[in-house]
Formats: structure tokens, sequence, C-alpha cells
């Protein structure tokens, strides 16, 4: 008796593992991109630029604190967080936030920043980058831009709140690529 006890104790407990190991086993999980190409998501059109917003991300308008256009949000203006749901998550998330300047007026300066580390010039969509990477009030940012006649920035929040993004990453080398301007 104490040996069916037994044999039967050890197959419960085999199947107990064997369903435990299957459990992970997902069929419909899907695969991470590997190239900017691959990621999906949506475009987000703030006016007069525009940029996809890979799924897991969130877009939201500049305000135009200065009120230069019509409407309340900057049409040269938009930002995208990774992980965010809220405009508030804006202060807790890293984002990017890209701003087109139509009337050439960009002014760069890694004087404004720590720890600044320049990068070399990189080709990402249509455009030729140039930046830095730096500290932004103990954030650890990333500011990329355009020069000659098309004139964009891009500001990189990289890490903030545990949240990280980095340059390397493809949904920000797709988010870069996909950057359009009217």
């Amino acid at each position: 008796m104490k040996k069916n006890v037994k044999k039967v104790m050890a197959l419960m407990l085999a199947l107990v593992l064997c369903t435990a190991m299957l459990a992970g086993c997902g069929g419909d999980k899907e695969e991470a991109p590997k190239t900017a190409d691959e990621v999906k998501g949506e475009t987000y059109d703030a006016g007069n630029v525009s940029a996809l917003v890979p799924n897991g991300w969130k877009a939201f308008p500049v305000s135009d604190l200065f009120d230069e256009y019509d409407g309340e949000n900057d049409p040269t203006a938009l930002q995208i967080c990774k992980g965010g749901e809220n405009d508030f998550d804006l202060f807790t998330k890293p984002y990017v936030q890209i701003n087109y300047y139509p009337d050439n007026t960009m002014y760069v300066s890694s004087d404004w920043y720590d720890d600044v580390v320049d990068l070399e010039p990189t080709q990402i969509g249509g455009y030729t980058w140039n930046g830095f990477t730096c500290n932004n009030m103990d954030y650890p940012t990333a500011v990329l831009y355009t020069d000659g006649d098309v004139q964009i920035q891009i500001t990189m929040i990289l890490e903030n709140d545990g949240g990280k993004i980095a340059l390397e990453d493809v949904d920000v080398q797709a988010i870069i690529a996909s950057i359009e301007v009217k």
C-alpha cells in the first residue's frame, strides 16, 4: 500500500512540475523588433512636424508658451514618452522631445549642461545628426541636432525614475528615422 501511495505522489509531483515548466510556453507572444524598420506604432502629427510613436510609448503636444501660433499647442514640437499614459509622466519617465525650427533660429550649446560628451555625427533617416550626451539637472540626457536648411533638435531624457532609453534602442532609432517636417 505504501508503494502505491509513493508512486501516486511521485506521479502527481511530476505532473505539477511539467505543468509549471509548460506555463511559460505561450505561443502568441510578439517577438521584439530587431531593427527600426520593424517597430510598430502610429504617427503623431503636431502640425509642422510628425514622428512615429512606437507601441508602448505615448505622444503629447507641447504647449505654445509664447503664443506664437493659433491654438494652444506648438505645431513645431512634440514629446514622446516611453510608458507614458498622461502628460505628468513626462516628469517621471524617459522621453524624446522633438523641436523643428522652420525659421532657422535654432541655437544648440553644450555650455548649459554638465558632463558633456560629444557624439560622432550619425546618419539616421534622412538627416545627419550631431550631438552630445550630458547631465541636465542630474538627468542623463542626449541632445541631437541637424545643421543646414532643415533645423531639428531632439532632446532625450535617457533615464528617469528607473526607466531607461538609449540612442541605440530600436524604438528610439525608429522615432528619429521617422521624423518628417512640413
